[in-house]
C-alpha cells in the first residue's frame, strides 16, 4: 500500500472574504469558506483515503476549527497571512506556500507520495487516491485545465517521492511572482528545469508559446487525474470517484447524500 502525505491549507476570514481579500473571485457557496465545512472536508478524507498523516498549513487565519480537529492531523502555523494570488505578500501566496510547506513534509517524511487536496475540495469513492496512482507513469499528475480559464487545475493534485524535491525547487526558483504568474502555470513550468530557465529569462509570456508549453509538459511531464471535476460543472454525482471545489449548496448536499455519511471513518495508518 502507498504511502502519502496528504497536503493542505487554510484560510478563514473574520468578517467578509470580500473585505480581506477584495480582489479575489469567489465561487461557490460562503459555506466552503467558513469554519464548519473543516469538518465535511476532513470526514471525507478519512471515510475514503488512508493517509500515513494530513498536514494542514493555516496562513494565520483569525478563525480556525475546533480544538479537536486540528489535533487530529498536523496543524502548522505560518506567522503571517499572504494573502491570495490576486493580491499577495511577498513572492508567494499563502496557497502556494501550503502547498511548499505540505510537500517538504512529505518529503523529510519520506512519503512516497505528496497529495494535495484543498480546504475546499471534496473527495468521494473508496481509494480514490489509490485509483490515480495507479493511472500515474509520469510521476506528477494534475487535474485536467479543459473548461478552465487555466491550463490544469490544482485543488487535488499528487507528486511522487522521485518529483518532490526537483518539483519544490523548480517552484521556488521561478522569479515571477504569483500575481505576475499563476501559481497554475508555475505548476506547469515546474514540471522541466528548462522551463523554469526559459520562464525567468521572459521567454515564456506569450500565449503561443505558453500553448505549446502546455502541450509539451501534458505530453511528457505530467499526467491528468483519471477523473473529472475540480472546478468543471457539470459534476458526475453517479460516478464511483469524485472530486470538486467551489461547490454550491446544493451540490454539496448532492456530494453528502451519494458518498456520506459512511459507517464510520477508515482506520487511518499508527504513527
Amino acid at each position: 500500500m502507498a504511502n502519502y502525505i496528504i497536503g493542505s491549507g487554510w484560510w478563514c476570514a473574520d468578517g467578509s472574504e470580500r473585505d480581506t481579500n477584495p480582489n479575489r473571485k469567489l465561487i461557490g457557496d460562503d459555506k466552503v469558506r467558513a469554519v464548519a465545512f473543516f469538518e465535511q472536508w476532513l470526514s471525507a478524507i478519512q471515510a475514503f483515503t488512508l493517509p500515513s498523516a494530513i498536514v494542514v498549513v493555516d496562513s494565520n487565519a483569525p478563525r480556525k476549527p475546533d480544538s479537536a480537529l486540528r489535533r487530529s492531523v498536523k496543524w502548522v502555523e505560518l506567522p503571517f497571512n499572504a494573502k491570495h494570488a490576486a493580491d499577495h505578500l511577498g513572492q508567494w501566496s499563502g496557497w502556494l506556500r501550503s502547498t511548499m510547506v505540505g510537500g517538504n513534509y512529505a518529503l523529510a517524511s519520506e512519503a512516497d507520495y505528496f497529495v494535495y487536496i484543498e480546504q475546499d475540495c471534496l473527495v468521494g469513492g473508496v481509494d480514490i487516491i489509490e485509483h490515480c496512482i495507479e493511472a500515474m507513469t509520469k510521476g506528477i499528475m494534475f487535474g485536467s485545465g479543459e473548461k478552465t480559464p487555466q491550463p490544469i487545475q490544482q485543488s487535488f493534485f499528487i507528486i511522487k517521492r522521485q518529483k518532490i524535491a526537483p518539483f519544490l525547487k523548480n517552484l521556488a526558483d521561478l522569479k515571477g511572482k504569483d500575481k505576475e504568474l499563476s501559481p497554475e502555470w508555475k505548476f506547469v513550468f515546474a514540471t522541466w528545469r528548462p522551463f523554469v530557465l526559459a520562464s525567468n529569462l521572459g521567454l515564456l509570456q506569450g500565449k503561443t508559446i505558453r500553448k505549446a508549453v502546455a502541450r509539451i509538459a501534458g505530453k511528457l511531464f505530467y499526467d491528468e487525474l483519471p477523473l473529472t471535476g475540480g472546478r468543471t460543472r457539470p459534476i458526475k454525482f453517479e460516478a464511483p470517484f469524485v472530486y470538486f471545489q467551489h461547490g454550491s449548496l446544493e451540490e454539496i448536499d448532492l456530494f453528502a447524500s451519494h458518498f456520506l455519511p459512511v459507517d464510520k471513518p477508515r482506520e487511518q495508518p499508527s504513527e
